[in-house]
């Protein structure tokens, strides 16, 4: 069972976090899940980590799960530097309760981003970084940042506009493109701490984020030799296919970062961790973490 406790933040937002101890352990891994979901959906991830010797660590994200408040609304997410920001507190915390033992950043999807863009300024806090459902950068990202702002200009933040998250690949009431594992989406679809929807306020920050994949200039890149293994599903719409790939591949080594891998699993979709044959994956990153200590 996981040992649960609340970060304080800088407002009225606590960040729920919970963290699976291990007997004997070898390494943290933090993870960071990704848009409209909540942590508890990594927890069979988190119990082989532990199983396996390693301390598994993960928050709600600001916004979601039980990281909520009148600050920071389900569903919300205004600032992502502040979401970058909370990784960092929580790598802080961990670390604090096992001060020697090294970390490993682990990141899906909007937390694949996430977990890139705390490597601007935080790659010396972490021993590796292992991305699923890697998202490529989108060139189009530009206009969906204007046309949000612009529809933020007349209304409310907590507005929604489904045409925008039909364009950002999010529709309402569509969960096919998860994974082939139809138990999977069964429990996405009745599952209450899961969000069909953001407003408009949060697809503008997802948009950021991916934005920010591309501001080089923004990467201190501390670390030029840290290993990063992006691991998606060969039918994953997120991550660009293999011209997508190939960029995110490029923009880290443009960054600095020399030892970066990009793996394909067949016949799997976005939810790498949610498949049927999910075992596989598993297997693989945690070869990937005894591998980079």
């Amino acid at each position: 069972m996981p040992i649960n406790y609340q970060l304080p933040t800088e407002n009225q937002t606590q960040l729920a976090v919970a963290y699976f101890p291990a007997d004997h352990p070898k390494g943290i891994v933090q993870l960071i899940h990704g848009a409209l979901e909540h942590k508890e959906r990594y927890y069979e991830f988190c119990r082989f980590l532990s199983d396996h010797g390693y301390v598994a660590v993960i928050s709600d994200n600001r916004g979601h799960g039980q990281s909520v408040s009148d600050d920071d609304p389900w569903g919300m997410m205004r600032s992502l530097p502040q979401l970058i920001h909370d990784q960092l507190l929580v790598t802080q915390s961990i670390k604090a309760r096992y001060p020697n033992l090294p970390v490993s950043l682990f990141g899906h999807s909007f937390g694949s981003i996430l977990a890139r863009l705390y490597l601007q300024h935080h790659d010396q806090e972490v021993n590796a970084v292992a991305l699923t459902g890697t998202t490529n950068y989108i060139p189009v990202v530009p206009l969906g940042l204007f046309i949000g702002w612009v529809f933020l200009k007349c209304h409310s933040e907590d507005a929604k506009w489904s045409l925008l998250s039909k364009i950002s690949g999010l529709t309402p009431g569509d969960h096919s493109w998860l994974s082939y594992n139809q138990a999977n989406i069964h429990r996405v679809s009745t599952d209450p701490l899961m969000m069909d929807e953001y407003p408009v306020k949060s697809l503008v920050t997802l948009w950021q984020g991916d934005y920010s994949l591309k501001r080089l200039q923004k990467f201190d890149c501390h670390n030029p030799q840290l290993p990063i293994l992006s691991l998606v599903g060969s039918e994953d719409k997120f991550s660009g296919g293999q011209k997508g790939l190939a960029d995110t591949v490029a923009t880290l080594h443009e960054i600095g970062y020399r030892n970066v891998v990009s793996l394909q699993e067949p016949h799997m979709k976005h939810e790498v961790l949610q498949e049927t044959h999910r075992e596989v994956v598993f297997e693989r990153l945690l070869q990937f973490f005894d591998t980079h200590q």
